[in-house]
């Protein structure tokens, strides 16, 4: 990978890979206003850390690593969480995390084939975004409320992967196409 490791926007991308470790103790502990508060820290910081790179001409690669790291780690955390204090059930926190898995796996071919990390698409954003939302509802209150949540991010991680998978196979397609 190219570019510095350690920028302002990698910082802010590792600050939230940290509060992970608080966040998932309130949510264990079931303190959920609190959890949601230091939620909605980690969701600024993860619109920050984009923000700062580009104002100071400083997206990396690494950075394009970091940020979606970062994600997953607090995702994952607080959806194994929120399936111990039994605010999620067991088919969503698999949905998710396999969802997470898939794209990681997709992402290294993508690398290898490439030589370069790819940047994030935005149907997997705004499926993250659902998922943090689904989250920070369950956290609150377990109510019909979550379980649309839940149906509505299920059909924006399958838009997701859809999305993931063709940009996958172009990819795949583009540097396998002999050359004439």
């Amino acid at each position: 990978m190219t570019g510095p490791v350690i920028t302002l926007s990698n910082v802010v991308s590792i600050v939230r890979l940290i509060l992970t470790v608080p966040i998932v103790y309130l949510v264990l502990e079931e303190r959920g206003a609190e959890a949601m508060v230091l939620c909605i820290v980690a969701a600024f910081t993860d619109w920050l850390d984009g923000a700062v790179a580009r104002k100071t001409g400083t997206v990396s690669e690494w950075g394009m690593v970091f940020d979606p790291v970062a994600d997953k780690v607090l995702v994952g955390g607080v959806m194994v969480a929120l399936l111990v204090t039994e605010r999620f059930p067991l088919w969503f926190v698999l949905v998710v995390l396999s969802r997470d898995v898939v794209i990681l796996v997709g992402s290294i071919v993508a690398t290898r084939v490439t030589k370069r990390v790819l940047a994030s698409l935005w149907s997997g954003k705004i499926a993250v975004s659902l998922i943090a939302l689904t989250g920070i509802v369950a956290m609150l209150d377990r109510s019909v409320v979550v379980d649309a949540l839940m149906v509505i991010s299920c059909a924006a991680m399958a838009v997701s992967l859809y999305d993931y998978g063709r940009r996958l196979g172009q990819i795949l397609r583009e540097h396998t196409t002999p050359q004439r």
